[in-house]
């Protein structure tokens, strides 16, 4: 007689961890297999029935945790797609037993969720199957760079955003999850080689998909956009790459992205199909006139929630793949180095030090320059005299427009100091005078002029955006090749460029753009095609006590044994920001949160400065500030920030308060700190 075999039994004795979920607004648990309740420290009577986010809630002494966020969202994904989604290495901590002192441990887990349909095609469960990898990513070296963050990648699917990378030298095509989620591949399917790529797309298409391939692995930069082969509607993606070369200078590899246009595309064609409607009707007919241009502008609309939507994903995309490189030679420098100090050879170990400390700097200049295009930086503005500042810059522009460009500069005298950031000044600056450069390769000439300027409140359509008052007109004028009208346009767009591959990340006008827009003055470029350039800043009269700041930078100055507290959640910046400052001959106290840091200032302890990380947990760095300032009136307060607040100085500081942007430098830190005591003379 044949037993009927005990499921239950069965599954609960699987040694894989398990849970089955209802496709609820709660996800309740209706079974764990004994290896997910040992591993998670609960029980099958804690557990059953009871919603999932109930059972393994948020650690509550870490408000940034984001594990319960991209979970829900997976098990969204899988009752809307009713396809099964794997999750990015993600971090989830559980509560730890009381007998072992309570709280939470940190966890870190491989996720899989599978639907499971019923008849008619709706889902009936959700097996939920994870892998406990916490003991690999902890013991990894540098594993914070290592493994997917499922932010990202949520990022990436909410954009329609997917990657992926082909290697040139055996033709070997990765795709990341998230394009294969877009391409609709089922669990274990995968796109290996071009070939298989080329099957996924409509027939009518494929010729135009290859073509743009050729053009990756020649090192060109190309656009296509396709249809993917499948019954039903159709699913438009645009495909947009960049081939990268290996240390020998030959093509090594294509990176590229994969946007889903679908929704310009149905956009798109309904606006056409409505302009054609609009010129049929009948002009006397002013009901159905009324009618045609209200859908015309709801259709306006979603062309244009479309066009962001694909925007936001190209700008993704872009970040992605220029971060992905930047890691790769951090990374792969350190790995380097810890090979050869295993085997006890230290000989090239200052080259790979110098080519990861290399790109860690391009990458906080990437994410300087991002921040200025969103205008979200902290600025320091203050009163500049911009002629100085100019010819203090000659010699260093001389030297990098080299010897077949002249450069030529008219200041006008008796002008008022500007309100800027001298630096971001300083940057805007040379950057405008490099692209003039690029644009003249056979020589000529650059020309650098200062005015006064009134705007009156009559508008001019040239300058709209540009409000009513006195400004400082830098100009920058080349005799170049010049732009045509849809490249100005584009002009102050993210990672536009015109240049060659390698050249240019086309970023240099976005970051002057963002930070003029945001020290509340205004850019305009003119141009006509093969007769030059001219870019004009018009930077804000500055108001108040005119002290122009001085453009020299000051060399890091010594300390004389003043006490500095330092106020930082993150223990290694802290650590080092200590370091720094004892190596600089100051004592140091040290806090990790407002609250300690509070308790020092109460005590009669001298404190000549407090270094404060803006953004600490619970009590912010402003706030701390204020309350020391109670405690100790005159207390001089530096911040170091590195999110991407919107504030300016003058907006967020008060007096004896200075700001400092993360990532710094030590000596432009020392220096700082040299300015807030007052000894950056000595």
């Amino acid at each position: 007689m044949m037993q009927t075999p005990d499921y239950q039994a069965i599954f609960e004795a699987v040694p894989n961890l398990h849970l089955i979920l209802a496709p609820d607004q709660d996800f309740t648990i209706l079974a764990a297999s004994n290896a997910q309740l040992r591993a998670t420290h609960t029980s099958r009577e804690q557990s059953i029935g009871r919603p999932v986010f109930e059972v393994f809630c948020k650690n509550p002494d870490e408000p940034e945790e984001f594990g319960t966020s991209v979970l829900r969202a997976s098990l969204e994904r899988v009752l809307r797609t009713r396809a099964p989604d794997r999750m990015a290495i993600t971090k989830y901590d559980i509560r730890r037993p009381a007998a072992e002192g309570g709280g939470f441990e940190v966890r870190y887990w491989s996720p899989l969720n599978v639907p499971v349909l019923d008849d008619n095609g709706e889902v009936r469960y959700i097996i939920h199957q994870v892998e406990d990898v916490t003991a690999g990513v902890l013991h990894r070296d540098a594993g914070s760079l290592n493994h997917p963050d499922e932010r990202f990648r949520a990022a990436l699917l909410a954009s329609g955003t997917g990657t992926f990378n082909w290697t040139l030298s055996d033709g070997s095509l990765y795709f990341d999850s998230a394009l294969e989620q877009i391409f609709g591949l089922t669990l274990g399917q995968k796109v290996t080689s071009l070939d298989d790529f080329v099957r996924h797309v409509h027939p009518e298409d494929a010729e135009q998909v290859r073509l743009a391939f050729e053009h990756y692995a020649h090192g060109e930069d190309f656009t296509v956009e396709f249809r993917i082969a499948r019954a039903g509607t159709d699913k438009w993606l645009a495909c947009k790459a960049k081939a990268f070369r290996d240390a020998d200078g030959k093509l090594s590899y294509v990176a590229g992205a994969c946007t889903d246009i679908s929704a310009r595309k149905r956009a798109e064609h309904a606006l056409r199909v409505s302009e054609i409607r609009l010129r049929q009707l009948n002009e006397h007919l002013e009901a159905r006139v009324a009618a045609e241009v209200a859908e015309r502008t709801r259709t306006e609309e979603a062309l244009r929630q479309a066009q962001k939507m694909e925007a936001v994903g190209q700008l993704t995309g872009g970040i992605a793949h220029d971060f992905n490189n930047l890691l790769t030679g951090i990374i792969g420098s350190l790995d380097l180095m810890q090979r050869r100090h295993r085997r006890g050879d230290m000989g090239d170990v200052e080259r790979y030090i110098c080519a990861a400390v290399t790109s860690a700097q391009r990458a906080a200049a990437l994410t300087q320059r991002l921040l200025a295009f969103s205008r979200r930086q902290a600025l320091d503005l203050k009163p500049v005299d911009v002629n100085r500042l100019v010819a203090s810059l000659e010699d260093l522009l001389h030297r990098t427009t080299g010897e077949n460009i002249k450069l030529v500069t008219s200041l006008s005298g008796g002008l008022q100091p500007a309100c800027m950031d001298v630096n971001q000044l300083e940057s805007a600056l040379i950057n405008l005078v490099i692209n003039a450069r690029d644009a003249m390769p056979h020589g000529g000439q650059i020309h650098l002029s200062t005015s006064s300027y009134y705007h009156s409140v009559v508008p001019d359509p040239k300058k709209r955006g540009l409000t009513e008052g006195e400004y400082i007109l830098l100009r920058v004028t080349d005799t170049g090749t010049g732009m045509p009208p849809e490249v100005i346009e584009r002009a102050f767009e993210p990672f536009f460029t015109t240049k060659p591959i390698g050249q240019g990340t086309g970023l240099g006008l976005s970051m002057v753009y963002g930070y003029i827009k945001q020290a509340k003055g205004y850019i305009q470029i003119e141009s006509v095609p093969g007769a030059g350039t001219s870019v004009c800043l018009y930077l804000p009269v500055h108001k108040g006590e005119t002290t122009p700041v001085e453009v020299e930078p000051e060399g890091a100055p010594q300390g004389m044994g003043e006490t500095i507290l330092v106020v930082e959640d993150e223990s290694v910046v802290r650590s080092l920001v200590v370091e720094v400052l004892n190596d600089l001959g100051y004592q140091t106290l040290e806090a990790g949160e407002a609250t300690e840091a509070l308790t020092i200032t109460e005590s009669n302890q001298r404190i000549d400065l407090m270094v404060s990380d803006v953004g600490l947990p619970g009590m912010n760095g402003r706030q701390l500030a204020e309350i020391a300032r109670q405690q100790r009136p005159g207390l001089k307060v530096l911040f170091a920030t590195g999110y991407a607040e919107s504030f300016t100085a003058s907006d967020f500081l008060g007096p004896d308060m200075g700001v400092i942007t993360k990532p710094f430098a030590i000596d432009a830190f020392a220096t700082k700190v040299g300015e807030m005591l007052g000894t950056q003379n000595n």
